[in-house]
C-alpha cells in the first residue's frame, strides 16, 4: 500500500489494480444470484440501499461508516464479476476503505462459488 493510501477516503477495485486484494473478483453464478448475495451482505453491514441502477448493474448503499457502489456484471451466462467502490467518512482513515473492501470480498467468497481474481487483464 502506498503512503498516500493511508490518508485516502476513496478506494475502488479494478482489473489491473496495483494491490492484489483490490482486484476484480469473479464468481461462478448468474447475475441474479450475485445481486441477491450483495443484498444479503448489505443487510449484514447494516446498510441501507439508496439506489439500484439496472442500466449500469450498480447497487448504491449507505452504511454507518461509509457509502459504497457495487457493480455486478455478467461476463458469461454463469460467470459474474463484482467491483466495489468505497468512500469512508474518517478524517484519518488509515486504509479503512481497503479493509472494508477486503471484508466484503471475504464475505462474497463465503456466499458465492469463487472462480478467480482479475481473469481478463487487458
Amino acid at each position: 500500500m502506498k503512503f498516500r493510501d493511508y490518508f485516502n477516503n476513496d478506494f475502488e477495485t479494478g482489473e489491473n489494480h496495483y494491490l492484489p486484494s483490490l482486484r476484480t473478483r469473479y464468481y461462478r453464478c448468474r447475475n441474479e444470484e450475485a445481486k441477491e448475495a450483495v443484498m444479503q451482505v448489505i443487510k449484514e453491514e447494516k446498510g441501507e440501499v439508496k439506489a439500484v441502477i439496472e442500466q449500469h448493474n450498480e447497487i448504491f448503499f449507505h452504511a454507518p461508516q461509509y457509502t459504497s457502489t457495487i457493480t455486478v456484471i455478467s461476463t458469461r451466462y454463469s460467470e459474474t464479476a463484482i467491483d466495489i467502490k468505497i468512500t469512508t467518512y474518517k478524517l484519518l482513515p488509515l486504509g479503512l476503505g481497503k479493509k472494508i473492501i477486503e471484508r466484503l470480498y471475504k464475505r462474497f467468497d463465503e456466499i458465492l462459488p469463487f472462480k478467480g481474481v482479475s481473469l481478463y487483464k487487458g
